[in-house]
């Protein structure tokens, strides 16, 4: 009667421990499942606290730069020689930079390429005139 009593406990363990790794297995999927949500959730607010501060969340300084494509490059040179041909009386570089609504670095390298442009002035009263 012992024999079967323990092989009767054994059945019993056997199962537990079976059902105990089925349940543990589940768990660890429910965490790696819930552990992938909140690692998206908190690179969505650190590129939001990126974009607004311009430093990451750990004070560095942020990788905003955005890098202009080859047509983009040669729109922005169009306009930009748009914008100072408006200017009859010429205009600024903040000015244009304003209009063009792009970096200044980049209006700065469109403004150097702009057709038949002429400059008065010196450093920030230096105006630009499209001839």
């Amino acid at each position: 009667m012992s024999s079967t009593a323990l092989s009767k406990i054994q059945a019993i363990q056997d199962k537990a421990n079976k059902e105990i790794e089925l349940l543990k297995s589940e768990a660890i999927s429910e965490i790696a499942k819930k552990l992938a949500e909140a690692k998206s959730v908190v690179s969505d607010l650190q590129r939001q606290y990126d974009e607004l501060t311009g430093k990451t969340v750990h004070g560095e300084k942020a990788d905003t730069r955005v890098r202009l494509s080859s047509s983009q490059k040669t729109a922005l040179i169009n306009r930009v020689s748009e914008i100072i041909k408006a200017a009859t009386d010429g205009i600024g570089m903040s000015d244009i930079v304003r209009h063009a609504g792009e970096s200044p670095a980049a209006v700065r390298d469109a403004v150097s390429k702009v057709a038949g442009l002429t400059k008065t002035g010196n450093k920030v009263s230096m105006l630009y005139f499209v001839k």
